[in-house]
């Protein structure tokens, strides 16, 4: 899923400016979670001050490296509803752990 992602990134152009920000969004908290399974940053507040960003919004959007497969294969595909925004899935939805619970959180049948 992440080359998908990834790759994805390279080709948005024809993105809506909220589809771009998300797919980075999505891309960049799989980085991060990346990094802390690997060992590449001991912690949170490693990650916040290498990105210049407070720990919070780390924690906040780490949350986008689980999402459900069906999300993430709408926002690589660039078809997830205009109102699907990080904002959204980081402040406003309260995302779920179970994929099926997050499908109904976001509105996907």
């Amino acid at each position: 899923m992440k080359t998908l992602l990834f790759s994805s990134c390279r080709g948005s152009a024809h993105r809506s400016p909220h589809a771009r920000a998300l797919l980075k969004a999505v891309a960049r908290a799989h980085q991060w979670s990346d990094d802390l399974v690997s060992g590449r940053a001991q912690s949170i507040a490693e990650i916040a001050e290498r990105e210049r960003v407070g720990a919070r919004y780390i924690r906040r959007m780490l949350q986008l490296a689980f999402l459900a497969p069906r999300i993430m294969e709408m926002i690589a595909a660039g078809s997830q509803p205009p109102d699907l925004t990080a904002e959204a899935l980081t402040e406003r939805i309260d995302l779920p752990l179970l994929w099926n619970a997050q499908d109904q959180a976001v509105g996907i049948n």
